[in-house]
């Protein structure tokens, strides 16, 4: 599919808007969901800082949502690894039961 065929999906991030040129694996109510947590991140800390600058609000926008991820994956990691303990655990039961 050329650019040019491409879906475009336009979404507003903090007053502007942004032309996406959607590929066929992305859909367009993600793409949305993300720029509205980009958005909403950039509100928040422009409220709370009193911030205006575009380029401070999206770095410190971008920082905030990276760290989330990172909690987030170290979470996750946290719980897969006690899910394999406990699987080891009971499969352990059951071959002293059987």
């Amino acid at each position: 599919m050329a650019e040019s065929d491409a879906a475009r999906l336009i979404v507003t991030i903090n007053g502007k808007n942004y032309t996406f040129a959607l590929t066929p694996e992305q859909r367009a109510e993600h793409i949305q969901e993300v720029a509205q947590l980009v958005d909403d991140q950039m509100r928040r800390i422009s409220q709370e800082h009193h911030m205006q600058s575009p380029l401070q609000l999206a770095i410190l926008a971008g920082l905030n949502l990276v760290e989330e991820l990172h909690k987030l994956k170290a979470d996750y990691q946290e719980a897969e690894s006690e899910i394999s303990q406990r699987t080891s655990r009971l499969a352990a039961s059951l071959g002293r039961v059987f």
